[in-house]
C-alpha cells in the first residue's frame, strides 16, 4: 500500500491496469526521470531556463501520471520558474524535489518489490 509520497488511487488504478507490467512502468519512470533530474540539476545551478523549464515539465508529467502528486507540484513550481527566467529561491526548490524524487522512488520501488512477491 502506497505511503506519504503517492496516491493510493493512482497507484492502484496502475497496478490494476497494468498487471504484471507495473515493476516495469516503476523502472522506467525511475530510469527517465533520474535521467532528467541530473539535467535538471545542471540546469539549475547554470540558471540555463530553457532546460529548467523543459526538464521540470518532464518530471513533473511523469510524476503525477504515477500517482506523486506533491513532487509534481514542486515540479510544476520550477517550471513556472524556468519560464519566466527566474532564478532566485532554484536551488532550494531543486532540492526539496531531489529529496522527494528519493522519497517517491524508494516507495515505488518497494510497491513494486510487492507486486513481484505476490505474484
Amino acid at each position: 500500500m502506497p505511503g506519504r509520497y503517492l496516491d493510493a488511487r493512482v497507484v492502484a488504478e496502475l497496478k490494476e491496469l497494468l498487471g504484471e507490467g507495473f515493476p516495469l512502468l516503476v523502472e522506467r519512470y525511475v530510469g527517465d526521470c533520474g535521467k532528467r533530474m541530473q539535467r535538471l540539476k545542471s540546469a539549475v545551478e547554470t540558471s540555463d531556463f530553457a532546460t529548467i523549464f523543459h526538464e521540470s515539465h518532464g518530471v513533473k508529467g511523469s510524476s503525477k501520471n504515477i500517482g506523486a502528486t506533491r513532487l509534481g507540484v514542486l515540479c510544476a513550481e520550477l517550471e513556472h520558474n524556468g519560464q519566466a527566467e527566474v532564478a532566485a529561491g532554484n536551488e532550494q526548490l531543486f532540492a526539496a524535489i531531489e529529496q522527494e524524487f528519493a522519497d517517491v522512488c524508494c516507495e515505488l520501488e518497494n510497491l513494486s518489490t510487492i507486486s513481484d512477491n505476490s505474484g
